[in-house]
């Protein structure tokens, strides 16, 4: 028994799918993380609020916030 088995083969198989299924996880949660913008999404500034036209509101990037502000005709 000195060489590698046909199940040693096969359990080293499944292991290296294992493993590059948990690197594949790993690489595109770090994809969302803070400090990242999510791609083609608006720039963080003042915009006009959708709710209120005589308002601006925040984006900060992410979300927008409760700031908002006079619009300046």
């Amino acid at each position: 028994m000195g060489a590698l088995s046909i199940w040693h083969i096969f359990i080293l198989l499944i292991l290296l799918v294992v493993i590059g299924i948990v690197v594949l996880i790993i690489k595109t949660g770090s994809s969302s993380q803070p400090g990242q913008r999510p791609p083609g999404g608006p720039a963080p500034g003042w915009y006009p609020d959708h709710a209120d036209p005589a308002l601006l509101r925040w984006f900060d990037g992410y979300q927008w916030t409760n700031q908002t502000q006079a619009r300046r005709w």
